[in-house]
């Protein structure tokens, strides 16, 4: 599978499994396209913790729910099989 395959999967199985956790405000598909788009820009070949804790705020409105994914709760999700 090619790198920015393995990655557009990676980033739609995260917001997947985001989606069921319990937050104010939930990402939409414009988050969710906004964040792929700026993560493409990184240019990393997987989605790893310090990226997702470093564009957190493109995905999710507000702070408290940033806060709670950021860390611990961003690493178990992206160790979540796809």
């Amino acid at each position: 599978m090619p790198a920015d395959e393995h990655l557009r999967r990676r980033v739609v199985a995260f917001v997947q499994r985001l989606r069921k956790e319990d937050l104010s405000k939930l990402p939409g598909v414009a988050e969710t396209v906004d964040w792929a788009e700026a993560i493409s820009h990184l240019a990393p070949i997987t989605l790893d913790a310090p990226t997702v804790d470093a564009t957190l705020g493109l995905l999710l409105k507000y702070h408290d729910d940033i806060e709670r994914v950021r860390g611990q709760k961003a690493a178990q999700l992206l160790a979540e099989p796809v």
